[in-house]
């Protein structure tokens, strides 16, 4: 009996679990084979490689969330001083901006003494403010302006660096760790392509931030240790100055990085009309004149500027896909009227400029079939929306109406048959469902009581054999 009674209760399990594991998880092709998000993994510019000098590029456009370019983009690389970055976004978030802040002269010990500081070098118990000392970091690129900001801001540079690596992870930073707050060499402090991609995409969020990694020169004011300092950036790209054919009108920020090797990393930021492009280059080298020894190329760059020509030149960026935008009606064999099916959410990305909305393809997958009755906000599809092959953009569809049995429309239209359909269907369900779990339980006390006539019927012949044994 305890057997029967085993196999119908695993019966019963499979019946529950059976259909929700033949269910098939569906696939977000705007990740695995589309742009629509810095994780995809097939940029809207192909997977081809388009660069040669750098160990890693991206380009991300940020306005419409799309990977544009992506080569190598997860291999962990040093990452100088693009650790700044983060490092100025936590102290401006964490940070007033008018906040005064005294050197200390330990604080100042704890730097290499070949580090670059910013010029005249601070001064112990010197008094700024932070905004001035994140302008030296990040204009004149002074370390000893970095490891000042992180004493003031967490009480001691440790504290700092851990609070950079939790922020980093929180940003789905994989292949990032972080030892100083500088980006000195440490072989333990690495990073990749896409994760300070994600890090400068957070940044520019801050207007505060936005305001000094924007800054091509400042005054930093005379202070009780020295006169005023004039910092002017030394990046090529922003400052028209020093190597003209780099200088780039499009580039609004951007920071550069030596590593021990001599190559070149470089982040930045550019817009032009409603694109705003993010580019990383890791590793880059300089080339040079076999002849006169001159620099022929200066890495990292020109290898900016190829990016940003790639992404902004025919192509634009705009909205694909409206909130609440009805796409379509779907027609319900039985069913009182028809399912009109929109989507909750906009998307937008970027496309050629010679391609219009309705050149795009649409597709619907994973497409549920639609059964009786229907629910308002019901998910019912998956919307992908492909370009050149690639999948551009991504969303759930959903019904905007209820739609129940024709046959249940007599109900009264003015009583709303929909909803009292829907109710009766849902009563129906419960009154099925008690029947059958009844029927399970007649079942096995029908199969208890036929276990114990069974018995009885044992014991009636043992008795018998024992008068007929006694007599």
């Amino acid at each position: 009996m305890r057997k029967i009674t085993v196999i119908l209760l695993v019966l019963c399990i499979l019946i529950c679990i059976v259909p929700a594991m033949a269910e098939e998880k569906e696939q977000d092709f705007s990740v695995t084979n589309g742009c629509n998000t810095l994780e995809g993994q097939v940029p809207f510019l192909g997977t081809q490689k388009l660069l040669e000098n750098g160990k890693a590029f991206i380009l991300y456009e940020a306005n419409t969330d799309t990977l544009m370019y992506a080569d190598n983009a997860d291999e962990q690389l040093p990452p100088a001083s693009l650790v700044k970055i983060l490092t100025a976004l936590i102290a401006v978030e964490k940070g007033k901006l008018d906040d005064a802040v005294t050197v200390k002269e330990k604080v100042l010990a704890t730097l290499d003494p070949d580090a670059v500081r910013v010029s005249p070098k601070l001064a112990a118990d010197e008094v700024l403010s932070v905004k001035d000392l994140l302008h030296c970091m990040m204009v004149a690129a002074a370390n000893d302006a970095a490891v000042v900001l992180a004493d003031h801001i967490m009480g001691d540079q440790k504290a700092f660096v851990a609070e950079m690596n939790r922020y980093a992870k929180e940003l789905g930073c994989t292949n990032t760790n972080f030892t100083n707050v500088h980006g000195l060499h440490d072989k333990e402090q690495y990073t990749s392509a896409r994760d300070a991609a994600r890090i400068l995409a957070k940044a520019i969020e801050n207007e505060e931030f936005c305001e000094i990694f924007f800054a091509k020169k400042y005054i930093v004011p005379e202070t009780n240790k020295n006169d005023s300092r004039l910092l002017v950036t030394q990046n090529y790209l922003m400052n028209k100055d020093i190597v003209v054919i780099h200088y780039d009108e499009r580039v609004k920020g951007s920071r550069t990085g030596t590593t021990t090797d001599g190559t070149t990393n470089i982040a930045s930021y550019a817009e032009v009309e409603d694109m705003q492009l993010i580019s990383v280059v890791l590793g880059s080298v300089s080339v040079y004149d076999e002849k006169s020894g001159r620099v022929k190329v200066f890495g990292g760059y020109g290898e900016t500027q190829q990016l940003l020509d790639l992404g902004f030149t025919d192509h634009k960026a705009g909205q694909l896909i409206y909130e609440n935008q009805i796409l379509k009606q779907i027609p319900i064999s039985g069913g009182s009227s028809d399912v009109t099916i929109a989507t909750k959410e906009a998307r937008s990305s970027v496309i050629p400029a010679n391609i219009s909305r309705e050149q795009l393809e649409f597709r619907y997958v994973n497409e549920l079939p639609l059964s009786l009755p229907v629910k308002e906000g019901q998910r019912v599809s998956t919307l992908q929306i492909w370009c050149n092959n690639i999948c551009i953009a991504q969303t759930e569809i959903f019904a905007m109406n209820s739609v129940v049995a024709a046959d249940q429309v007599f109900l009264d239209v003015d009583k709303q048959p929909g909803n009292l359909a829907v109710f009766f269907g849902a009563v129906l369900k419960v009154l099925g469902v008690v029947l059958a779990i009844g029927l399970l339980v007649m079942a096995v006390f029908y199969l208890r009581r036929i276990n114990v006539h069974a018995k009885q019927k044992r014991q009636r012949r043992r008795n018998s054999t024992d008068r007929r044994r006694s007599r």
